[in-house]
């Protein structure tokens, strides 16, 4: 297999992820939340999946990692900011406030990639540097899916506007953007199966309409396990690790981690 078709694969892979996070913007802006939430999480498979394709086929490349960026950005900083300033009762019925969070929203985004590139020497190796951008994305995503769901009329207490359901959707989201930009390392699940099969499978079921409700629960849950307890947990594996310096020797041959959030 020629060099030029390994690096080919996954950044295709990664073009379809820029598409998918340009559609959930455009489909927001039409009004089809739904479509625009699950496009989210198209993109963040597809995000997931270059990565790994460059890894499998030898394909990695300092193209790849950049580009990569870009679509982070669009995808899970642009796209969930649009779709919850758009949504019914969202940020748009906040004039002022609303405003200032999905400008918020982006540059947290944007910071934290940004930083990710220029003060994390490991490349990941010792997990991430601050909450991962797809956490929030992922997080969004799957409770708007939750509420465009034909369950969701039986269950009083799920909305975007009022009750304790909303006021801790809200706060969740906000506590995500400022940990996207704190210094607290977070483990990188998606190298693990065993936690990569069973969101692959939640994924799924959220294109599900008469489970996608669950499916979007069990997300909603990991979210919030992944994002304010399992730094806790991580420290131990930290405490692990081969000395810095090997893996800062590591990092400088190691080539670069497209598969980055």
């Amino acid at each position: 297999m020629s060099a030029s078709f390994r690096t080919c694969i996954p950044c295709g892979c990664t073009f379809l992820a820029l598409c998918a996070g340009v559609g959930s913007i455009l489909a927001a802006g039409q009004g089809n939340f739904l479509l625009s939430a699950q496009l989210i999480l198209v993109s963040l498979i597809l995000d997931g999946l270059d990565g790994t394709l460059a890894r499998l086929l030898r394909g990695q490349t300092s193209f790849g990692a950049e580009l990569d960026t870009f679509v982070d950005i669009t995808s899970f900083g642009l796209a969930p900011a649009v779709l919850l300033y758009f949504y019914p009762g969202g940020l748009q019925t906040v004039p002022v406030f609303g405003l200032a969070l999905a400008f918020l929203y982006v540059m947290s985004g944007a910071a934290r990639l940004s930083r990710f590139r220029v003060v994390d020497p490991y490349r990941g190796q010792r997990g991430y540097l601050g909450l991962p951008i797809t956490t929030a994305a992922g997080f969004v995503a799957a409770y708007l899916i939750a509420l465009e769901s034909p369950s969701a009329a039986a269950i009083p207490l799920l909305s975007l506007r009022v009750g304790p359901l909303a006021s801790g959707f809200w706060v969740a989201v906000l506590a995500m953007l400022l940990l996207q930009v704190s210094r607290i390392r977070y483990s990188k699940p998606t190298k693990n199966p065993k936690v990569l099969m069973p969101f692959m499978v939640c994924v799924v079921m959220l294109f599900i309409p008469a489970v996608a409700i669950y499916s979007a629960a069990v997300m909603f849950a990991y979210g919030v396990w992944f994002a304010f307890i399992s730094p806790f947990f991580f420290r131990r594996f930290l405490a692990h690790l081969p000395p810095e310096e090997e893996l800062e020797a590591a990092a400088e041959h190691g080539g670069n981690e497209e598969d980055e959030p």
